[in-house]
């Protein structure tokens, strides 16, 4: 089971879509150079599309990163939460900051930090996160948003099997109700110049996962 970060790549993938849930880390900075590339975008790709397709490899990275955490264990759902709230904490302090309230998505990092306490766990330090030069939003929200597509499957798992601790984080349904609403935004084609903006707005946030990976964890990865 892999479910420490399924973002969008948890919706029903469509038989051209067919990507892996993670994939291999892509630098922001070698962006434009790879999406300037020839591919197989057409002008009628929808920027949901986009974003899932060039951010397969990052899902890849993750995967392999995680492995199958235990996530019903007390030691695998600890380590869970104190990734999310490592990489969560900082983007929505930016957001906070950044981004209107009406286009801004739910904030999760409180529900986090209350499973955390409950569990008897200090919460982690945690980095700061800007959202790079020339990186749009939409992006940034497509990627956190649509975690809770995973967070569902996993909440689903463990009550299955009985497994204990609290779950004010994965039962929390104000993102998967904002995804939804989200949707209709990138649900149409859009130029590449937007497209390139949001990829790399989605970008920073799974760098921004992986690098709340504990140490052993996140190089494990290839």
């Amino acid at each position: 089971m892999r479910y420490i970060l399924m973002f969008a790549a948890g919706e029903p993938v469509g038989s051209t879509l067919a990507t892996p849930p993670f994939g291999l880390l892509i630098c922001v900075e070698s962006l434009p150079n790879l999406l300037h590339r020839k591919s197989s975008r057409s002008g009628d790709d929808t920027l949901r599309r986009i974003l899932k397709r060039e951010t397969s490899a990052s899902h890849d990275r993750l995967d392999a990163a995680m492995g199958d955490l235990p996530v019903v264990s007390a030691q695998g759902y600890a380590l869970f939460l104190l990734t999310q709230y490592r990489s969560r904490e900082p983007i929505e302090c930016w957001i906070s900051h950044a981004m209107p309230a009406d286009e801004a998505p739910p904030a999760q990092a409180a529900l986090i930090a209350r499973d955390l306490g409950e569990l008897g766990i200090a919460l982690p330090p945690t980095d700061e996160f800007t959202l790079p030069a020339g990186a749009d939003p939409v992006g940034l929200v497509w990627a956190l948003a649509g975690s809770s597509l995973g967070n569902r499957t996993m909440l689903r798992h463990r009550r299955k099997i009985g497994a204990a601790g609290p779950e004010h984080f994965l039962s929390d349904t104000a993102m998967t109700q904002f995804f939804t609403r989200f949707r209709a935004r990138i649900e149409r084609p859009v130029a590449d110049e937007l497209a390139r903006s949001a990829v790399a707005g989605a970008q920073a946030v799974f760098t921004a996962f992986i690098a709340a990976l504990p140490d052993q964890t996140r190089n494990a990865a290839p």
